[in-house]
């Protein structure tokens, strides 16, 4: 009983922060995140991604976006994050993000997550 009333919280708590996974009448939050270039960079030998963030949701809404650099093979080599806190609805906001592994060659990206939360 007391483990039942628990999950209930927490259940409860998760719900209440207006978090997303998965579909909503937006669509996946993944659909909001468009890659725009993958390239080595040849200062830092690392990824550097750019993309557009387009808020689909209606409300405002913060995503944290993580993007999979992948080599030449198709095998993941490095990860980069990306944050927004506050995108408007309707907005498109652009941005970027390194790799931190610095390597050589053809390289390209994926988005791997995308977390949207409602304000």
């Amino acid at each position: 009983m007391r483990r039942a009333l628990v999950l209930a919280a927490i259940a409860g708590l998760v719900a209440g922060c207006g978090g997303e996974h998965g579909g909503s009448p937006a669509g996946p939050p993944e659909k909001d995140v468009r890659l725009t270039s993958c390239v080595l960079s040849r200062k830092l030998h690392a990824g550097l991604i750019h993309g557009v963030i387009t808020n689909t949701a209606g409300r405002t809404a913060g995503y944290v976006v993580q993007v999979d650099i992948l080599d030449g093979g198709g095998n993941p080599v490095d990860t980069a994050l990306h944050a927004e806190t506050k995108v408007a609805p309707g907005a498109k906001v652009r941005f970027s993000a390194n790799g931190v592994q610095t390597y050589s060659g053809k390289i390209t990206c994926r988005v791997a997550s995308v977390q949207r939360t409602l304000h």
